[in-house]
């Protein structure tokens, strides 16, 4: 093994394992050996890439694929809860190892330090950044489940409105014997903490989820 085959290596495992690290702190599906294991299978099917060309065939065969291929394990850490979606971070970052996986297989380490660099800023830094978006207040939708009477619907838009939230739209069903609000309001996250609390302490309400 050439001192340049083991650097790559070590490379590709450092910074995979990085930003493995990262993910694996904050809990995310793909964790610290399956950003090493992307990284490091980017860069040695980059490397033998390399090889097929240098063989007389197509050296972008390999390397192409990787970037649609890399895609089903991201698409794995994608979850759906209602109407939430979580794990389009986690995706994007597996993604973005395997880039940094190739940029290791063809030798450009300053580029592939560099972007593992800004990935780890965008996760470290700009995440606290989170802290003043949730003081500004922002539309979305939740839901509250009671029981089928008009009153409890009325009772609850005014406490909604007791806490000078502004309602854009709602929207009544009924299932298996229970109504289900579909309320669209203007709110921060403390105002959305005080709502759900006082909305829980009404008799009628079962349930209240986003």
């Amino acid at each position: 093994m050439t001192t340049e085959m083991f650097l790559k290596i070590i490379l590709a495992l450092i910074l995979g394992g990085a930003l493995g690290m990262e993910r694996q702190y904050h809990d995310k599906p793909a964790g610290f050996a399956t950003n090493c294991l992307i990284c490091l299978g980017a860069m040695l099917f980059t490397v033998l890439s390399e090889i097929m060309g240098l063989a007389g065939g197509d050296p972008g065969r390999i390397a192409a694929q990787i970037v649609t291929g890399v895609g089903f394990i991201g698409a794995g850490s994608i979850l759906r809860d209602g109407n939430k979606i979580s794990g389009l971070t986690t995706a994007a970052s597996v993604w973005l190892v395997a880039a940094i996986g190739m940029a290791v297989g063809y030798g450009e380490f300053i580029w592939a330090c560099a972007c593992t660099a800004a990935i780890l800023i965008v996760h470290l830094v700009l995440r606290r950044t989170l802290v003043w978006v949730e003081k500004m207040r922002h539309y979305d939708t939740f839901y509250v489940v009671c029981t089928p009477h008009w009153s409890v619907v009325e009772k609850i838009t005014k406490q909604i409105e007791k806490q000078n939230i502004q309602i854009l739209k709602s929207q009544v069903s009924k299932q298996d014997n229970l109504f289900r609000v579909c309320i669209v309001a203007a709110f921060t996250a403390h105002e959305f903490q005080n709502v759900t609390k006082d909305l829980l302490e009404i008799p009628e309400v079962q349930s209240l989820y986003q």
